[in-house]
């Protein structure tokens, strides 16, 4: 799994964006879906995706373990869409994260979740983990053979 440091979620914005650099009023940003360049100021709300973690009963839990699990049980398949149904939605989260906390994660937040994955998915986010386990398989033969 590439690092969720670079990548943001810009508020007011919808999809994606690769952080490219600093800028002396803000920072520069590649939007994921059309690759198009442009700044954003220091005044709006910028999250990377390293950063943020899902409310659970025991804690909090990153975003990153999740998708790691999501990634291996899915096979680097897309999951639900975040245009589903409330109820088809909440009983996906669950089957991967049952121990989220009911009061503190609201439908938006499952809903961007998903969306956010799928996003991921679509910019072949995952598929550095598939060469690494690929060359890791031929090594192990290789290695085997003597």
């Amino acid at each position: 799994m590439k690092s969720l440091k670079s990548i943001l979620s810009i508020s007011g914005r919808p999809g994606l964006f690769k952080l490219i650099t600093q800028t002396r009023t803000g920072i520069l940003v590649e939007a994921l879906s059309d690759k198009k360049r442009f700044t954003i100021s220091a005044q709006q709300q910028v999250n990377a995706l390293d950063e943020i973690a899902i409310y659970c009963q025991e804690g909090e839990k990153p975003l990153k373990e999740i998708y790691e699990g999501m990634e291996k049980t899915l096979k680097g398949q897309k999951c639900i869409s975040h245009k589903s149904e409330n109820k088809e939605i909440i009983r996906v989260f669950d089957e991967f994260i049952p121990t989220y906390d009911e009061d503190r994660v609201y439908i938006n937040d499952m809903k961007k979740f998903f969306n956010w994955y799928n996003l991921l998915c679509d910019y072949d986010f995952f598929e550095r983990d598939k060469k690494e386990t690929d060359s890791k398989s031929k090594t192990k033969k290789i290695s085997d053979g003597d």
